[in-house]
């Protein structure tokens, strides 16, 4: 009997302490998932009510195809005028809203490679930690520009209902979180998100990040997806 109670001690302790271990590798990749928030916003996020800048100059050839100028006609004002618009949205009181999956989706295998490929003067070897489950996300701790707002997807019409929809805000774009893949050591991890614009309007990034001096940074967004 003594000897089957200390059997149960130590599966319960094995187990609680298993627990733990998952919490807080679940509470490390949510503090890097909030850390970087800020900086891929800046990079997939674009005010849409912006018209895209102005082309840059034309080349202007000869007869015989040669570059001899290029044609400026109208892109001094066209640059202003782009600069000047840019300004006032972003001086206006009027809130942009992103509408976020509710939840980070997991990731396949393939992203396990691309990470090892992507750092391999790095010599990585992958993460076990098991990333096959979602979990939800905390609006609180989403930071990014200040006139960003962002309200969980479940909140809208489904699909492409969601553009159909007069709000009294302006819905922005559209995004969602993956799970990160790290290394084994922790200090490089891959992701998955995007940006959506419209029913036919958006695209799809594979996101690489990396520790550096103590702090996560994105080392590079590639464009997996584009429509």
């Amino acid at each position: 009997m003594t000897k089957m109670l200390v059997f149960c001690l130590i599966l319960i302790f094995a187990l609680h302490n298993s627990c733990e271990k998952k919490q807080s590798e679940l509470e490390f990749e949510q503090s890097v998932v909030y850390e970087i928030f800020p900086a891929l916003m800046d990079s997939l996020h674009f005010d849409y009510r912006l018209k895209p800048p102005p082309p840059p100059p034309r080349p202007i050839f000869n007869e015989q195809g040669e570059i001899i100028g290029t044609d400026t006609t109208g892109i001094a004002k066209a640059s202003n005028e782009y600069l000047q618009r840019k300004a006032e949205l972003k001086a206006d009181s009027v809130k942009l809203v992103i509408a976020i999956n509710d939840s980070v989706y997991p990731i396949g295998k393939k992203e396990g490679d691309q990470l090892l490929k992507y750092f391999a003067e790095n010599n990585l070897r992958l993460d076990s930690t098991d990333i096959s489950t979602k979990y939800l996300i905390d609006l609180n701790k989403l930071q990014a520009d200040k006139k960003l707002r962002f309200k969980y997807l479940s909140e809208f019409p489904e699909g492409s209902d969601i553009w159909k929809k007069d709000y009294n805000f302006h819905l922005s774009g559209t995004t969602s979180l993956s799970r990160i893949q790290f290394d084994s050591t922790k200090s490089f991890g891959v992701l998955r998100s995007g940006m959506g614009c419209g029913k036919l309007c958006g695209s799809g990034v594979r996101v690489f990040i990396r520790k550096e001096n103590n702090k996560w940074i994105i080392d590079k967004i590639i464009v997996t997806e584009i429509s």
